[in-house]
């Protein structure tokens, strides 16, 4: 999944896109054993400037980021019989390009059996 793109000036007539995408897009994890650490999300930034600054948040807080300044990070939650669906965002901040930002968002799906 692309990001929405923000648009920079590299010289006065080149303007380049500049997004993240993660991959998976979508995360599933089943767990019957009453935890679970899901996949590594992994971001990628298209185009920009840099260095970057990364920082994930999560809608909810049943599931856990366990590298939240990272650029890539997994995910982690403990239950029985229950399900947790949260959307987790990454905002990526270009520092090297006037402190511009651009997100993307992630589904995170944790059931217990």
């Amino acid at each position: 999944m692309i990001g929405a793109a923000k648009t920079q000036m590299i010289s006065p007539n080149i303007v380049a896109e500049y997004s993240v995408s993660v991959s998976p897009g979508f995360i599933f994890v089943l767990s019957e054993n009453g935890s679970a650490i899901s996949p590594i999300a992994y971001s990628t930034v298209l185009n920009g400037v840099g260095p970057f600054n990364y920082q994930w948040t999560i809608t909810g807080s049943k599931i856990t980021i366990n590298s939240d300044t990272s650029a890539n990070t997994s995910f982690s939650a403990s239950g029985f019989n229950t399900s947790y669906s949260e959307v987790a965002t990454i905002t990526v901040t270009d520092t090297g390009n006037g402190n511009l930002e651009t997100s993307q968002d992630v589904i995170v799906d944790i059931d217990f059996e």
